[in-house]
């Protein structure tokens, strides 16, 4: 734990950071991790700064309905952390509050993709800068005690809080993006590859090469998923559009 949370401390990149924290999780039999970042006060330009959201080991078409079906709009998990302090898990969910008819085939669709059992709670911020966290089994939990469960936690809760040090300066200011470069992120948020972008825009693959790197460094994401979610999230894209 002292090694972990050294690491947490000393992390100057996000990428390091979220390798830290993960470790940890894995440690613990965790396969799927899911954070969900809240903008909270910071203010941007008199704007509301929407979720940001990152992920790791569901399925890709999961995370593919996830964005464009706008699914975030009615995960009850997500709802339902944000106005607790315990962790729950998530298929308890239905038992833990009333859930509505949206919610409740936001739900079947999420275990007929095999998401099915999981950890949930929030973690706390400056400037009500809060979060989720997800933390998804293959199969039942595992028998988790009370003090493992208080581990991840306060790994997760050090985690954000480190996140919320090192993106500071980025969470006051939305990404500023051409009409060509949304156009391009609207279209990787509809599963379209660069070659199909291509042809629909009428621009060379190699354009559309160099756009993707581009929109890859000003949203400060690494692959396309996590970039057009991050799209939706800052309010750049609509997954309807």
């Amino acid at each position: 734990m002292e090694e972990t949370f050294r690491r947490i401390a000393t992390s100057q990149t996000t990428d390091a950071l979220w390798v830290c924290v993960r470790d940890l999780f894995w440690s613990f039999g965790v396969m799927r991790i899911s954070y969900h970042h809240y903008p909270g006060a910071v203010p941007q330009s008199g704007a509301e700064r929407g979720v940001t959201v990152t992920a790791e080991g569901f399925p890709e078409e999961w995370v593919c309905e996830y964005i464009q079906g706008r699914l975030y709009t009615v995960d009850p998990i997500t709802e339902f952390a944000r106005t607790v302090h315990t962790p729950f898990l998530w298929e308890d969910i239905e038992q833990l509050m009333r859930v509505t008819p949206a919610q409740k085939d936001y739900l079947m669709r999420m275990r007929k993709a095999g998401v099915l059992t999981g950890l949930a709670f929030q973690v706390y911020g400056p400037l009500m800068r809060n979060g989720y966290v997800g933390l998804g089994f293959d199969g039942p939990v595992p028998p988790l005690s009370s003090q493992d469960v208080l581990i991840m936690q306060c790994v997760a809760q050090a985690g954000h809080l480190r996140y919320c040090d090192l993106t500071q300066d980025e969470a006051q200011n939305t990404p500023s993006l051409s009409v060509r470069e949304r156009e391009v992120l609207k279209w990787i948020a509809q599963g379209k590859s660069n070659g199909v972008i291509s042809d629909i825009l009428g621009v060379s693959p190699h354009t559309v090469d160099t756009m993707v790197r581009r929109l890859y460094a000003k949203l400060n994401v690494a692959d396309r998923t996590t970039a057009a979610i991050r799209g939706i999230g800052a309010g750049l894209i609509l997954p309807s559009q």
